[in-house]
């Protein structure tokens, strides 16, 4: 860049009746080299007017935007070098499309009432002001806004001074350390504050009126995040205050920015009364997150967007590590294994993911990747790095990390080198492996008395010649109660020798790498006695099924083998066994659903589930451990849509009471309890359920009956259900929840393809060009579509092109393919019996 910024003053207006703003700039700037041309990005705004300010000389200039490339181009009258200031004044849009400078509604006792705020990542500040839109172009930010009487305004700073003026009120902002574009942040609304402090910080949980006594869950837990962030990394919190704040509507979960985080109203506000146990589960790990990026994003930035996985693995990994410290009963890495690695996992054996470290060129490729890879896959290899070099290396190697780079921009490689010192072990080239190609390894595993041969391989669902490819270096770590052996495993094949008398072993101890495990048959059988009596640790017996379940999926395993070895798992009593095996149980059953061998695999499903409402039953109890109650509804509400009839039959008493009087059921029973009776309800139940979702208080609320809506076996109610998701009472930021809903009962197997062609536009104009949402809805086909009809989907996205899915496009074909072959083999492996 031969022009670089400097500092930013700017002046912002908004008008929230006509939905626009005014803008007013000043950019003082350092052009490196002679110059008369000087072009930076500009989105969506009209150039008023401009001049160009050198020591006491005005330069005339012309300006010219050209919206395909996003850019604002200005041409001199003469050469200019060395430091000079362009002035701007320029007028937006407020948007509703929830990125850049935009709108949004909500309602308060009746009226409708509008606030504006900004959702300025990757590339969307453009759309608020003429800058450097790049990670790289850091700069600070003096920043102004005037705004009505009735309204409050919040930036990333504090408020340095409040001038009346009229009916309308300028507030100043204090000046901002040095930071990117995308992390800048405006606010204006009529807010409610909930303030505390952490030493000289003020931290503050920011709502619209009305809401705040909702945000003392949020607040407590900020200001310890806060202070346990600061000891970690061994660096104060750079900032003077830090708001957490609510938005209506907001397309993203929550948003870094610099001292003002964004986030959606069900991931910030808790009600003790209503909320359920998963959301505050939710709530706690999403401000972990963002808080992480105070320093990790926000103080030290990644050069450019190829690291963007760094930013959000980074955070996902510290989210889980810091919520477990203060909840450790919520059992939260084992949920982050079943969780983000079984995610993960699923995206990455495909042949259509992608590395970790990915070239990426312009804005729409940039929201491609803000997905399972860049999040979970990266956060999976961090916890292995973390497990290899020890924990205290890891901490050492960050901090040093952080202190050379605070206030600047940095690439991944720079982090391996500092990880690596503090190590003294091979960082860069183990990391590399995992990075820079894409997929990940499987390795078989063959016994001959006390010594092992291993062989890994590229693991692909879809598997064939040239995608094969691909050689890892694995942190090998073998065990039993614990580590008996740790290497390196780099090449194609190896072999170990256990120690004398080893009973048994589990390869991939403690499922601290990233990878999957195939053993031979004997060794099966032997596990599978381990496993019976849990003579190894919990994870490691979640792993070994998930493992075995995966390789059906392949065409490795045969499914019958599956299910007889799930009857080891009959006296689980681990949340995350028990879940997982539960989960992949339903899922052999629903995608049989319409087969004659469905029956047989639903005795297996319908007993094990059986069992654990058993153990559980069904009232929330107090001694009950924070993962019973996650448990609790996923078997509740399985077990009604496998027909069990004493569920059917308690699950409609329930939900008679509680149309009568609603605090009857506990919050975490109300969905699983609603999507019963939806089952095996009538247009009666249906419209029960809208009524329930238009007067409930909150959004969390509003989405269980929204979601239970979807469970009707009727194909016109879930017609309706879908229609009325296109309505305005659900708002552009929930729209992918009834679609992945529906697609996932088999009864809206045959609508929602249909459904989708006829109101792509429509869906199209709601949630947004460009909208990250939009690629869950693409997701959403592979689970209703085989592939019969392939043909007719792809050209169908040709001729409807949705910018920003082609990634998501490609791999829902190939999951459609790899879900129909499945099919076709298990219908061949029962015929057989």
């Amino acid at each position: 860049m031969d022009t670089i910024p400097l500092n930013y003053q700017l002046t912002f207006e908004p008008d929230l009746k006509k939905f626009t703003f005014d803008g007013n700039e000043a950019i003082t700037v350092e052009c490196k080299k002679l110059t008369n041309t000087i072009s930076m990005n500009c989105a969506e705004i009209k150039i008023k007017s401009l001049h160009i300010q050198q020591g006491k000389t005005c330069v005339n200039a012309t300006a010219k935007t050209s919206e395909k490339k996003e850019q604002l181009e200005i041409k001199l009258e003469k050469k200019i070098k060395g430091k000079a200031t362009i002035h701007i004044e320029f007028e937006g849009i407020l948007n509703d499309r929830l990125l850049g400078f935009y709108r949004s509604q909500y309602t308060q006792n009746g009226k409708t009432k509008y606030l504006a705020t900004t959702q300025f990542e990757a590339a969307d500040a453009r759309r608020a002001f003429p800058c450097w839109d790049e990670p790289e172009a850091k700069a600070t930010f003096e920043i102004s806004i005037i705004a009505d009487n009735r309204f409050s305004a919040i930036s990333n700073m504090p408020v340095e001074s409040k001038k009346k003026m009229g009916s309308k009120t300028l507030y100043k902002f204090g000046k901002t350390p040095i930071v990117s574009t995308y992390l800048i942040y405006l606010g204006v609304g009529e807010f409610e504050y909930l303030s505390g402090k952490v030493g000289k910080i003020q931290i503050r949980v920011v709502t619209t009126k009305g809401n705040k006594s909702k945000g003392k869950f949020s607040l407590a837990l900020g200001k310890q995040l806060l202070t346990s962030y600061e000891k970690y990394f061994g660096i104060k919190y750079p900032l003077p205050k830090l708001d957490l704040i609510a938005v209506p509507d907001f397309a993203a979960g929550a948003m870094e920015n610099w001292g003002a985080i964004t986030f959606r109203e069900t991931i910030l506000l808790y009600d003790p009364k209503t909320s359920s146990t998963r959301t505050k589960q939710f709530i706690a790990e999403v401000i972990s997150h963002e808080i992480a990026h105070q320093w990790f994003g926000n103080l030290v930035t990644m050069k450019w967007w190829n690291d963007l996985w760094l930013n959000e693995s980074f955070a996902t990994f510290m989210a889980t590590k810091f919520v477990d410290k203060f909840y450790p009963e919520w059992d939260l890495w084992n949920q982050f294994v079943e969780d983000a690695m079984n995610v993960a996992m699923g995206l990455d054996s495909l042949k259509t993911t992608h590395p970790i470290d990915v070239k990426v060129n312009s804005p729409a490729e940039i929201r491609e990747i803000f997905d399972a890879i860049s999040y979970d896959k990266g956060g999976c290899v961090l916890r292995m790095l973390e497990h290899y070099v020890g924990e205290p290396n890891f901490r050492k190697g960050l901090r040093q990390y952080l202190t050379k780079f605070k206030y600047k921009n940095a690439k991944g490689q720079d982090l391996w080198n500092e990880i690596g010192t503090a190590s003294k072990m091979p960082v860069s080239s183990m990391v590399n492996s995992w990075l820079k190609q894409p997929g990940f390894p499987l390795v078989e595993i063959d016994q001959n008395g006390n010594s092992l041969s291993l062989k890994q391989k590229r693991y692909l669902l879809e598997p064939d010649k040239k995608h094969a490819k691909g050689l890892w270096m694995i942190p090998l770590s073998i065990g039993l109660y614990d580590e008996i052996s740790k290497k390196m495993f780099s090449k194609k094949s190896m072999s170990v020798k256990l120690p004398k008398h080893t009973i048994g072993f589990v390869a991939n101890f403690g499922r601290k790498g990233f990878y999957r495990v195939k053993y031979s048959e004997g060794i099966l059988l032997d596990l599978k006695m381990l496993v019976d009596q849990k003579r190894i640790p919990e994870i490691d017996r979640w792993a070994i099924q998930n493992d075995l379940f995966s390789l059906c999926v392949s065409g490795d395993e045969n499914v019958r083998n599956y299910l007889d070895f799930s009857d080891a798992y009959y006296e689980e009593d681990s949340y995350l066994a028990s879940v997982n095996v539960a989960h992949n149980l339903a899922s052999l059953y629903f995608r049989a659903y319409d087969e004659k061998f469905s029956e047989e695999i639903r005795g297996y499903a319908i007993n094990y589930f059986r069992k654990i409402l058993f153990e559980l039953g069904w009232e929330p109890q107090k001694t009950d451990k924070h993962t019973d109650a996650l448990l609790r509804s996923f078997v509740i509400s399985t077990l009604g849509k496998m027909d069990d009839e004493e569920v059917l039959e308690e699950a409609q008493k329930r939900y008679k009471k509680f149309l009568k009087s609603p605090k009857s059921l506990h919050p975490d029973l109300v969905e699983a309890i609603c999507s019963i009776a939806a089952w095996t309800g009538n247009s009666k139940t249906h419209n029960d359920l809208i009524k329930l979702y238009k007067t409930s208080k909150t959004m969390e609320e509003k989405l269980r009956f929204l979601g239970a809506m979807c469970s009707f076996k009727d194909k016109k109610l879930l017609e309706k259900s879908l229609n009325f998701s296109q309505t305005s009472q659900v708002r552009s930021q929930n729209m992918q929840l009834p679609i992945m809903k529906v697609a996932s009962n088999p009864y809206g197997k045959q609508i929602l393809w249909p459904w989708l062609k006829k109101n792509w536009k429509k869906l199209n104009k709601k949630v947004g060009h460009g909208n990250p949402l939009f690629n869950r809805i693409v997701a959403s086909i592979s689970s209703v579509a085989d592939d019969s009809m392939e043909k007719e989907i792809k050209q169908f996205f040709k001729k409807n092109p949705t910018p920003g899915t082609e990634r998501t496009q490609a791999q829902t074909l190939e999951r459609i393919r790899i879900n129909s072959k499945f099919l076709r083999r298990m219908r061949k492996e029962f015929k057989n019996a």
